[in-house]
């Protein structure tokens, strides 16, 4: 199995002592699964600008290469249908088919005009996640029964 980690939780999976991320680091070094990416210009950008070390984890065998023409093809074809503004992540996970999408737990936030999210209410990229992958949204420690021992595809 495969997992998407979102840009918003890259700090937390560097900081060793964040015990949210403990269970996903596990699961790696187990060899029960890999972090899905891509060579997208935007992967690229975020993995880049995340102090994440992509040779390391690729060393390790904690990563999977999805080719960039499909993710680039199907984020193309989404893109008028997604509430949020991360297609590349939602047309990873489709290729892919990954069923689980790491993000960090968000503050209450903006939405559209003055309205505000809830505490606990999904954000558009959970939403669209749920929707066209299917999957399940893991935010913390707790939802360390979403990380099967299945092998990526």
């Amino acid at each position: 199995m495969c997992i998407v980690l979102d840009a918003n939780c890259f700090a937390s999976f560097r900081d060793r002592a964040n015990q949210d991320m403990q269970p996903i680091r596990r699961w790696l070094a187990q060899k029960n699964g890999k972090i899905a990416y891509s060579n997208t210009s935007k992967f690229r950008d975020e993995w880049k600008s995340s102090g994440l070390d992509l040779q390391a984890l690729n060393r390790a065998g904690q990563l999977k290469l999805i080719p960039k023409d499909d993710v680039l093809s199907k984020q193309i074809e989404i893109e008028e249908d997604l509430e949020s503004d991360d297609p590349h992540v939602i047309a990873l996970a489709m290729v892919a088919r990954i069923k689980v999408l790491v993000v960090q737990r968000q503050p209450d936030e903006p939405l559209r005009g003055s309205r505000r999210r809830a505490r606990g209410e999904d954000t558009a990229l959970q939403r669209d996640f749920k929707r066209l992958a299917r999957g399940s949204v893991y935010i913390d420690a707790s939802h360390e029964h979403l990380l099967t021992k299945d092998l990526c595809p």
